[in-house]
């Protein structure tokens, strides 16, 4: 995930502001490596903290290389990703337990948003593991922090896995929905009523190069944004973007 750019979203929350009499909900950009703040994002932001990537019987973290310049007043909602290797999985992924409880427990200390969010995109085979892992975090974290999840999109028809999930917010994320892809659309945009309850009105995550009618992201209270080739560009002459960190994952 990246920042995104200003102008394609603009129109997006323009057409939904005219969608819909009441405020536009609220859209925060989803920061990664290489990111600067848009301008439409400074109320808040959720910002990459650290990278965990889980792979066969070592599990590897990379703290964020470059913190984004942005106004003391910006609410940050930090951000762990844990990866989970398809290529080599992790030998026993419950053992890591206590390493992405503690990552969150230290996200939380930089939380100015009272949020702090975990982004882990969990197989089948571990689902049982995940919500351990949701269950455990919420537990340990401080109660004034609120945790926030991200959510593959299929999950949304599977209540297994989010049924009592004990997290404040549930994001699906309704981009790179891969073979999914057009029964997942169709879904979202004619039969919200088939997605599970936490997937159909608090908050989403979209992306500009796979948009939805704006009568879609006006159904949500907040949004996330995420564009994969926002690294590429900048936001002005005077804060350019800085080359992609070299192992970053998209």
């Amino acid at each position: 995930m990246s920042w995104f750019s200003p102008i394609p979203l603009l129109i997006v929350l323009l057409a939904c502001a005219g969608a819909r009499a009441d405020t536009p909900a609220p859209a925060v950009a989803w920061l990664w490596d290489s990111a600067v703040l848009p301008s439409w994002s400074t109320a808040e932001a959720a910002v990459l903290q650290r990278h965990i990537l889980l792979t066969g019987p070592s599990a590897r973290t990379r703290p964020r290389a470059h913190w984004p310049l942005m106004p003391s007043t910006t609410r940050i909602t930090p951000v762990l990703h844990v990866e989970v290797s398809t290529v080599n999985p992790p030998v026993d992924i419950a053992t890591r337990t206590d390493m992405i409880v503690q990552a969150m427990r230290e996200a939380a200390q930089s939380s100015t948003s009272g949020w702090v969010q975990l982004d882990l995109e969990a197989k089948p085979s571990q689902r049982g593991f995940y919500r351990a892992l949701v269950a455990r975090v919420r537990a340990e974290l401080p109660p004034q922090i609120k945790l926030s999840v991200t959510a593959l999109a299929w999950w949304c028809r599977s209540p297994a896995w989010l049924d009592d999930l004990p997290a404040d917010e549930v994001v699906p994320m309704f981009f790179r929905m891969g073979r999914d892809n057009v029964r997942m659309r169709h879904i979202v945009e004619h039969t919200p009523e088939l997605l599970h309850a936490s997937c159909r009105q608090g908050s989403a995550g979209f992306a500009p190069q796979e948009p939805f009618a704006p009568q879609v992201i006006a159904r949500y209270r907040k949004t996330y944004w995420f564009d994969r080739y926002a690294w590429q560009r900048s936001t002005s002459a005077a804060s350019p973007l800085p080359p992609p960190v070299p192992g970053t994952t998209p």
